[in-house]
């Protein structure tokens, strides 16, 4: 008999963490929610589409599903090994580094039901809120064209959304260059369209320096040394 996979979406301000979290649920039951508690579920966006971590591969692999507030080094995550089985995905091997240890039990499904899900759940956006959306949509352009920031002489961190706001985190020069500003631009969202939103952030970025009104994160040991720098404390 096969288990049954099922996943939803819990937003930040139901959640316990105050995260977005991909819940988990086999049989029903939220599989992190009955043994770990030292953090929350990883948010879907992590999980799901391209490269979607819950797909088998060749191997097995070992997935995280949920991890600690601070980090899994710190305080544990719960992690399974994931395998093919012909017509079956198998999930064996669980690890839960907190206090508590608890581990599920094996589940195999039907291969069939179990990408459906993955399917379904990825295009299943209805929980998403103004500047979730907002976020999603730049990062994805600033992803498929590092040159919006690259003629700034930056590189994305990465872009997150608030209730009513979202941060676009860069580094300058990128990291790789040696010492580096972590940099911050909050943009507040409205209830226009998400795209036009989007869209217009973008154009502005194309046009005017993000560093000049840039928040400072932190940066590499040198930072200090870096010369013309416009930007303000946080």
């Amino acid at each position: 008999m096969s288990n049954h996979l099922s996943l939803t979406v819990t937003t930040p301000k139901d959640s316990a963490w105050g995260e977005t979290e991909l819940r988990v649920l086999v049989d029903g039951e939220d599989v992190a929610g009955a043994c770990f508690d030292a953090g929350p579920n990883h948010d879907p966006d992590h999980v799901l589409g391209p490269g979607c971590r819950l797909l088998p591969g060749s191997e097995p692999r070992r997935v995280r599903i949920a991890e600690a507030e601070c980090v899994a080094e710190c305080c544990g995550a719960l992690s399974v090994l994931i395998r093919r089985e012909g017509e079956q995905i198998v999930w064996y091997d669980w690890e839960n580094t907190s206090d508590r240890g608890e581990v599920p039990a094996e589940f195999r499904f039907d291969a069939a039901q179990y990408e459906a899900e993955l399917t379904r759940a990825e295009r299943d956006r209805s929980w998403e809120w103004p500047a979730r959306v907002v976020a999603r949509l730049v990062r994805a352009e600033l992803q498929d064209d590092p040159n919006l920031l690259g003629r700034w002489d930056s590189s994305m961190c990465f872009v997150f959304a608030k209730e009513h706001h979202i941060d676009v985190t860069f580094f300058t020069p990128p990291p790789a260059r040696g010492d580096h500003y972590h940099l911050s631009r909050i943009v507040a969202v409205t209830d226009e369209p998400a795209e036009a939103q989007a869209e217009r952030f973008l154009t502005a970025l194309r046009a005017v320096d993000p560093r000049e009104d840039a928040m400072i994160l932190g940066g590499s040991a040198g930072a200090g040394a870096l010369r013309g720098v416009k930007y303000r404390d946080r």
